[in-house]
């Protein structure tokens, strides 16, 4: 096994230096943490607090890709199991639908 491969890990949202991670984009994972980090602007509502983020990836080595970086890592790692519309989108766009 070559242990310098690269493989997608979960989706990430990251905003500055915080990032939430998930099995998905916005899952009840991601929510958790946004209710634990932002508890007095959930009151009002998740989105209220969601401007200014950059969805991405995490890949095994712990680093923030953009969903293009992502996408061709995933390919690189024959992770892409399903086409869901990203393939030409910027180059190509990874979708966590992509994954699994």
């Amino acid at each position: 096994m070559d242990m310098k491969a690269q493989r997608i890990v979960c989706a990430c949202n990251r905003k500055g230096k915080i990032r939430i991670y998930g099995a998905r984009h916005m899952d009840d994972c991601m929510r958790g943490q946004i209710r634990l980090l932002w508890p007095f602007k959930v009151f009002f509502g998740i989105r209220s607090i969601w401007g200014g983020w950059e969805q991405g990836f995490i890949y095994n080595f712990g680093e923030f890709l953009t969903r293009t970086e992502a996408w061709y890592v995933a390919l690189d790692a024959r992770q892409i199991l399903y086409r869901c519309g990203g393939d030409t989108t910027d180059g190509g766009t990874l979708y966590s639908e992509n994954l699994y």
